[in-house]
């Protein structure tokens, strides 16, 4: 069913007419009509028609998880990948675009290498051996001891539905979408890329994350949208 069938549904369910919800919701009859339609461009934009439906169900004595989570299905503009939403919410840093370097500068800079290079041969000439001044050349040698730090090779994020349904959308690190639907309670879905995941998730409060083994555990609220991006470190990048 989808996000109109819902609103008339519940506006039949409550016993009003389009005009009767109208004059309590003050949301004009017109835009009622196109919301129940599936249009939501007369409601003034995402924002405008979240608030409307908010609104239709408190009237109605409704909750409104449900018909919010058809509504971001429905509106996210699926065509885009994950990674062009997240840096359209300011999810994810925006990579700094990068001047060209002038001529003036690339002279500049041979020129300082030029006059460094003739000062430190100058040097070089006239220093003793390292054995004479007792410096010893460091050796190549690796210090086997050292501990090395541990690369984890790729990321694993494990969803779980444990309070009712979301809808969710993952994509990889190519713009891929490995997964877009509902994942209903009780029901478990594992994702995995060699970089980055990126997560679209419509009922935060319903889903448990487990990332690269680690359990990090509900995702938010109940009813909020989140857009959460995940590496090989097990940290929410967002």
């Amino acid at each position: 069913m989808s996000v109109g069938s819902t609103l008339k549904e519940m506006r039949k369910s409550a016993g009003f007419t389009v005009e009767q919800l109208a004059k309590r919701s003050r949301i004009p009859a017109s835009v009622i009509e196109d919301l129940e339609k599936d249009n939501f461009a007369t409601a003034g934009g995402p924002t405008y028609a979240r608030g409307h439906i908010k609104t239709i169900a408190r009237i109605c004595g409704v909750g409104d998880s449900d018909v919010l989570i058809k509504f971001e299905s429905q509106t996210i503009p699926l065509s885009k990948s994950i990674r062009d939403l997240l840096n359209e919410n300011s999810v994810t840093k925006q990579k700094k675009e990068r001047k060209p370097i002038s001529w003036k500068s690339l002279t500049g800079a041979a020129a300082g290498l030029f006059i460094f290079a003739l000062v430190g041969t100058a040097i070089i000439s006239i220093e003793d051996s390292p054995e004479q001044s007792g410096i010893t050349a460091p050796s190549n040698s690796k210090d086997e001891s050292q501990p090395s730090a541990a690369i984890r090779d790729g990321v694993e994020v494990r969803l779980k539905a444990v309070n009712g349904l979301s809808w969710v959308a993952v994509s990889d690190s190519t713009g891929t979408t490995q997964f877009s639907g509902r994942i209903r309670q009780g029901e478990e879905r594992v994702f995995s890329d060699n970089q980055l995941l990126y997560l679209v998730i419509g009922n935060a409060g319903a889903i448990n994350l487990t990332v690269n083994g680690e359990d990090i555990g509900v995702a938010g609220a109940v009813g909020e949208v989140l857009r959460l991006e995940f590496g090989p470190q097990a940290s929410n990048q967002g």
